[in-house]
């Protein structure tokens, strides 16, 4: 298993440029959590902390596609620092509004401009990795794995982070930590100019990632998927504060990256036989049952339980996503592609922490354990959608690697 985990590092500057890429992603982690634990701690209810995380999470589904656009147009290093500077400055308004107790709504604004602002820096990881291994399918997939391993690692530290510091630190504390990560992982980034993919000439303007046959459908499918994150997060804030157990919070939230991780580290060190497709199809179903489990949650440990297995359907589930982007969408706008499955993933994110805190507030946070389930059961749907619809007609880009 390690020797093939070491192979994948081969390439010269691959293992700083995965290195960095951890570092500036562990503010995706961060934000969300961190500002349902800020902004409830002033409201005394999860509503509108909820509205605030979930504009926040919208803001990166507006703002990853464009930043992936212009990544592949004018490059990774001037692209990040202009973002990091932008992301620097609007979260030090928010933080401001926040200290200085401004009317709630204030906060939405910047909210939504931090979101658009935080480059999605997996995709830009996932691009150098096609880049270096241009051609070696078997060790890309692996590289795929790593970096949701990676992922998994940002979502069990960071939730920990941002609930440690927003329970026993001043309000400001997850966020100035956030912009330590962005700004010294982006910088660090952007200086590693030899594993940066060219910039391509881009024939047709008016070609998109998104106008490949199978985007459309994986994006809708990460949107279900984010939505159970987005709202499943939420809800067990309010279910471990219904429990007296409010500080729990941010180890409950880590046990699905545990679980994640663990088929992580797993999927990537075998060798598949079947097809792409075929793997993604049959990860999403498990994915679209497991969240059934919520049902049996009575207390906040019985949960964390839940959630570790909850979890194991997520890493499979996403690394066969980006491989199937990966297979259909050209090199000249790979990035742009990859960023769609951070953006669907955002804006489910979004969509069901804003929806799900009123829910638990009013209903309590059992009722509450509805929306996830039915977000992954429509998210399995999509897939097998997907599946129907890539069988019959041949992907743009390397279709055996996804569909024989």
């Amino acid at each position: 298993m390690l020797s093939r985990y070491r192979a994948a590092y081969q390439p010269p500057g691959a293992l700083a440029f995965s290195m960095a890429g951890l570092v500036a992603r562990f503010p995706i982690a961060i934000y969300p959590i961190g500002l349902v634990l800020i902004v409830s701690a002033r409201t005394h209810a999860y509503g509108f902390a909820g509205v605030v995380s979930g504009v926040y999470v919208l803001g990166g589904a507006l703002g990853s596609p464009l930043a992936g656009w212009l990544v592949d147009r004018y490059g990774q290093g001037r692209m990040l620092r202009q973002f990091a500077l932008i992301h620097l400055a609007v979260t030090a308004v928010f933080a401001v509004l926040l200290l200085a107790r401004a009317p709630l709504p204030t906060l939405l604004a910047p909210a939504v401009v931090m979101g658009a602002s935080l480059v999605n820096v997996g995709a830009l990881i996932r691009a150098r990795w096609s880049y270096v291994w241009a051609g070696a399918d078997r060790q890309r997939a692996t590289a795929y794995s790593i970096e949701s391993v990676l992922d998994e690692v940002v979502f069990v530290v960071g939730p920990l982070a941002a609930t440690l510091l927003a329970t026993h630190a001043p309000a400001i504390a997850p966020l100035s930590l956030a912009i330590v990560l962005v700004l010294g992982g982006s910088f660090w980034l952007a200086g590693q100019r030899a594993t940066e993919p060219a910039t391509k000439p881009i024939h047709d303007r008016h070609e998109f990632a998104m106008r490949r046959r199978g985007m459309p459908l994986i994006t809708l499918a990460m949107v279900f998927m984010g939505a159970v994150f987005g709202s499943a997060e939420v809800v067990m804030v309010a279910f471990c504060g219904q429990h007296g157990q409010r500080a729990s919070a941010g180890w409950v939230v880590a046990c699905f990256a545990v679980g994640s991780a663990t088929a992580g580290i797993g999927y990537g060190a075998r060798h598949w036989q079947s097809s792409l497709l075929r793997r993604f199809t049959i990860a999403a179903g498990a994915f679209g049952l497991l969240p059934l489990l919520y049902l049996l949650a009575g207390t906040p440990a019985e949960l964390a339980g839940l959630t570790f297995v909850i979890g194991l359907g997520i890493a499979p589930t996403l690394i066969g996503g980006f491989g199937l982007v990966d297979a259909i969408v050209p090199a000249a706008f790979l990035t742009e592609g990859l960023t769609w499955i951070g953006t669907g993933l955002s804006v489910g994110y979004g969509s069901g922490a804003a929806l799900v805190g009123g829910i638990a507030d009013q209903h309590g946070a059992h009722a509450a354990f509805g929306v996830p389930i039915v977000s992954a059961l429509l998210m399995a749907g999509c897939a097998f959608a997907l599946a129907a619809q890539l069988r019959t007609g041949r992907p743009d880009r390397r279709p055996t690697a996804a569909v024989a």
